[in-house]
């Protein structure tokens, strides 16, 4: 029942992309969701300089590949994973030779501003009085490293409390962090730049640093569906470009792997490796 409805609403997007102003746009960009404050402001300098129209659709990582078989639509794919984009190459949705990297994130538990509740790590999160959302692990990247985090820093009975606990489990990262922006919830497990998005609203926790298993990292690359490649690949350019990477900065995404660096080495992205049973029911 799950799979039938995801595929609908998957369906009901893809056909408002298809049927809405998308035909009449230059570029059409399927993004991450992680990226979008930055890349909103990405795309408006880009706009003002080269009168190039640019439409974004973003959402859950599995959620946009799904919209990009299904529509046969695109010119630009950004991924928070090399895993996720390997993917997109493998079902022949991305050029592999066209794929750049271009930024770092560190998993961290995101809280309100002065972190009222005193939430010091992972444990912290199990009490009574935090409330307590994630990512939806089916189709969100941060959603699974949350669930890979768990599973190997929590034990059996830890997790079983947690799981009680998880008020919701987000579509995507920006309506995560919007639970906690709106007071639903004391903590939610995000990127550290989640942090830069609010900054008079949150802080973020970070987690120790056997705790964390693997990073995000950004990705980018021209889909084999592009109707003007070399107007893809001058978007990716300007994506990289010290203005483009400035911008990500602003908001507090990390522009080195050095600058990622949590005290010991750590995958670059790569496949989450989690339960069966954190796919929410």
């Amino acid at each position: 029942m799950r799979c039938n409805l995801s595929m609908v609403i998957i369906g009901l997007m893809a056909i408002f992309i298809l049927s809405g102003n998308a035909f009449a746009e230059e570029l059409l960009l399927f993004c991450g969701a992680a990226f979008k404050k930055p890349i909103d402001e990405v795309i408006s300098l880009y706009e003002k300089r080269t009168g190039t129209n640019i439409h974004a659709s973003y959402g859950g990582v599995k959620i946009i590949l799904s919209q990009a078989i299904l529509t046969k639509q695109g010119d630009v794919f950004v991924v928070p994973s090399p895993d996720i984009m390997d993917t997109a190459v493998e079902k022949g949705v991305v050029h592999k030779g066209s794929i750049r990297g271009f930024s770092y994130a560190v998993p961290a538990i995101i809280v309100h501003k002065g972190n009222p509740q005193n939430i010091e790590g992972l444990k912290d999160l199990l009490r009574h009085d935090v409330r307590f959302a994630m990512a939806n692990p089916e189709n969100v990247y941060i959603g699974m490293l949350t669930a890979e985090i768990f599973d190997r820093n929590l034990s059996r009975s830890e997790r079983d409390i947690l799981k009680k606990k998880v008020l919701t489990y987000a579509e995507d990262i920006s309506k995560l962090t919007t639970y906690l922006i709106m007071n639903q919830v004391d903590a939610v497990l995000g990127f550290d730049f989640l942090k830069g998005w609010n900054p008079d609203k949150t802080d973020i926790v970070k987690l120790k640093k056997e705790e964390v298993i693997r990073i995000g990292a950004g990705q980018a690359g021209v889909m084999t569906y592009s109707r003007d490649m070399e107007k893809a690949k001058k978007f990716i350019d300007f994506l990289l470009s010290v203005d483009g990477q400035n911008v990500f900065r602003k908001y507090g995404y990390l522009a080195t792997e050095e600058d990622a660096f949590v005290g010991k080495k750590v995958e670059i992205g790569g496949k989450p490796e989690f339960a069966e049973e954190w796919i929410t029911k």
